[in-house]
């Protein structure tokens, strides 16, 4: 069974990696921290990958996000991800979402008998909201916190929200959960200190532009969001066999 995925075979057995062959898995975001996840999961044997992102490629993600090329700029992301699973892994069964996830959609896409999420988007709105649903519904998740404006990949840590210092976006969360009762979460987060990014001006506006309007761009490199991305991955699929 599945050739490809001899060398994994050989670490975990074949009966953890016919679980990984059923497990179902949503992931969040497919930018930085989601597109090297997303194909961590392929590659590790991940059978049914639910991927979400309502966004396109744009020059500026070259230099981290691991589904971007110059020949897919003005593409969604989600359709990068689908026509990659295919290249590398024929027995992974991706579905895609060009949606932003929110109440009026969480239970569609991430059905009940789901076995993880995974949370790599930026919006504290929605992450909140999905926290929440899979709390209320005992399905297990892991969340990415801020890496941008960071240099050390090493400085990346698996722990409870509770524990996170120096991420700003950690400080809102924990805040935010604390006021819904929410008192654990399992998350990737960074204790570096975030640098203070330059100010370049407005980005060039010569290729596609991105569908997401955010209050501020942070900086970014090519190796602390996809190591982030890696992280996550290789968290889930622990989890799922037990290891």
């Amino acid at each position: 069974m599945q050739h490809e995925l001899r060398r994994t075979q050989m670490l975990i057995g074949e009966e953890n990696l016919n679980k990984l062959h059923k497990a179902k898995v949503v992931l969040l975001g497919l930018g930085g921290v989601g597109g090297t996840c997303f194909e961590t999961l392929v590659r590790g044997g991940v059978g049914f990958i639910s991927v979400v992102d309502n966004d396109i490629f744009t020059l500026s993600n070259l230099n981290r996000q691991l589904l971007s090329s110059y020949d897919n700029l003005g593409q969604y992301k989600v359709d990068a991800a689908l026509e990659r699973a295919s290249k590398i892994n024929r027995y992974c069964q991706v579905t895609g979402f060009k949606e932003f996830i929110g109440l009026d959609n969480i239970e569609r896409i991430i059905p009940k008998d789901t076995d993880y999420v995974i949370d790599a988007i930026d919006t504290v709105t929605s992450k909140l909201e999905v926290i929440a649903y899979c709390r209320d519904n005992g399905i297990p998740m892991i969340s990415s916190m801020g890496t941008g404006n960071k240099l050390d990949p090493t400085k990346l840590v698996v722990t409870d929200i509770t524990k996170t210092t120096m991420c700003p976006l950690a400080k809102v969360m924990r805040k935010e959960l604390k006021r819904r009762g929410i008192g654990s979460l399992k998350v990737v987060y960074s204790t570096e200190k975030p640098l203070v990014p330059l100010d370049l001006g407005e980005e060039n506006q010569d290729g596609p532009v991105s569908r997401l309007k955010k209050r501020s761009t942070p900086g970014s490199t090519s190796f602390v969001p996809p190591t982030a991305g890696i992280i996550l991955a290789g968290e889930v699929i622990n989890s799922l066999i037990g290891s």
